[in-house]
């Protein structure tokens, strides 16, 4: 039979203290406080839990334990703190748990989970859009990497502010639906279309974070475009042609090419690195030092620096010419991680420097007497991310290659015949035949110019 336990009164249990350590071992010393258990009896398994001082105080902290056998486990129950709950309290609270438990198979410790989940559940209900969107850009802004993290952060919280918050932010989560999105996303879907979609898939992103919970009306998310936003917006597609970046016509590429080369800037280097390797400029402000194979010419990409890769784990590596690898030698090498440094000691370019440097050239053309480098279709003046273009136009009416070269050179991998290629090792010697032919392509009217 299990040992009885002396039913202690009110003034015996108020003399109740922590214990002291009696063996030494792991940093404790014999005499040295130590926290007990001291059975009060009345009610089987009814204890109180002394806990030594801290501070300035001269008696720690004590609250009242039940241990008992909850199905087949043995459980240690709170039933509160001492004094708050009298001797008497716990006694009658332990005797009456001890039965729900015996008789009825209650689980206490189930039903705690129980009831803070359906707690949070509620609590979770009266989270407005606001709330759940700014919890959604803080798990965002620890995600963003690859270029410019600090933008993307702007980015989104620019389409917060602007365009979610005003409309949706005191909106109820439970309460959010298809008619409300509808509502904010109607001020921009015609005008700025492609800023509508992105906005649209933040907003499903954010109500995605809480109908798991069941939070979200019919558990269904009001933002989702198929069956949904499809019946009330017009499809983007027919009402947005999209916006082509103005390229230079390759046939001035030779004449802009040796004005370019005039211009003694660090811009001017990058720039004419990147009409070389056919990148685009964020891959060039980008550029570290890491990622250049001087031995092998060979400037390597990690997947996540590249647009539109859904394999991030799939670097791009890029052959580089004789002039590409002349004018990585010319960048200075101070110790930052960046080919491309910044102005005023910056790490990096700013964004804007390499599209200033074309229209810098353009500039220059047209003062003394030339036509300028506009778009031949838009009549804008070309920018940085334009060369790709006239590189494509050039590779395919000059270039003497196969489309799919051409498409891996510019790191398309969207069709069937470039994924092929790409699993053949990337085709390096074509590219690297094909990127020294454009060099002698570009550098054609400095040669006509160096003869006369």
């Amino acid at each position: 039979m299990p040992k009885l336990v002396p039913e202690l009164t009110a003034i015996q249990v108020k003399r109740l203290t922590h214990g002291t350590v009696k063996k030494a071992g792991k940093g404790k010393k014999v005499g040295d406080p130590c926290p007990a258990l001291h059975a009060v009896g009345g009610v089987s398994g009814l204890n109180l839990y002394c806990r030594p001082p801290t501070g300035s105080s001269k008696v720690g902290a004590r609250s009242w334990i039940l241990r008992t056998v909850v199905g087949e486990k043995r459980r240690d129950l709170g039933l509160g703190p001492y004094p708050e709950v009298s001797l008497a309290q716990a006694r009658e609270k332990a005797g009456e748990l001890k039965d729900l438990i015996r008789f009825e198979g209650y689980d206490p410790i189930a039903a705690k989970k129980a009831a803070k989940s359906k707690l949070l559940a509620e609590q979770a209900k009266q989270r407005t859009f606001a709330d759940v969107a700014w919890q959604y850009y803080e798990k965002k802004c620890l995600e963003f990497k690859g270029q410019a993290p600090e933008k993307q952060a702007r980015r989104l919280e620019q389409h917060l502010e602007d365009y979610c918050l005003p409309s949706l932010g005191h909106i109820l989560m439970s309460e959010l639906e298809t008619r409300h999105v509808v509502q904010a996303l109607n001020k921009i879907w015609m005008e700025k279309t492609s800023t509508a979609e992105r906005v649209r898939n933040t907003i499903q992103n954010i109500c995605e974070m809480v109908r798991i919970d069941g939070v979200l009306r019919n558990g269904l998310n009001p933002a989702h475009w198929r069956g949904n936003l499809e019946h009330f917006l017009a499809s983007p597609a027919a009402i947005h042609a999209e916006e082509h970046q103005a390229s230079v016509g390759y046939e001035a590429l030779p004449s802009f090419w040796c004005l370019l080369q005039q211009s003694d800037t660090i811009p001017a280097r990058a720039l004419e690195f990147q009409i070389l390797t056919a990148a685009r400029p964020g891959e060039v402000r980008f550029a570290e030092w890491s990622e250049i194979d001087f031995k092998k010419r060979i400037w390597t990409l990690p997947g996540w620096k590249v647009k539109g890769r859904k394999d991030k784990r799939k670097n791009h590596k890029v052959p580089l010419t004789r002039r590409a690898i002349e004018i990585l030698k010319m960048m200075p090498r101070d110790g930052g991680p960046y080919i491309f440094p910044g102005y005023r000691g910056k790490d990096m370019m700013s964004e804007n420097a390499l599209n200033n440097t074309v229209k810098y050239i353009h500039e220059i053309d047209v003062k003394s007497g030339g036509a300028g480098f506009f778009d031949l279709e838009s009549g804008k003046i070309a920018t940085a991310h334009g060369m790709r273009s006239a590189f494509k136009d050039w590779a395919t009416e000059m270039g003497n290659t196969q489309d799919y070269v051409s498409e891996l050179a510019l790191s398309h991998i969207d069709t069937s015949s470039t994924r092929a290629a790409y699993k053949r090792r990337q085709l390096i010697p074509k590219r690297k035949k094909l990127m020294n032919a454009f060099e002698k392509y570009l550098s054609s009217q400095t040669a006509k110019g160096s003869q006369k």
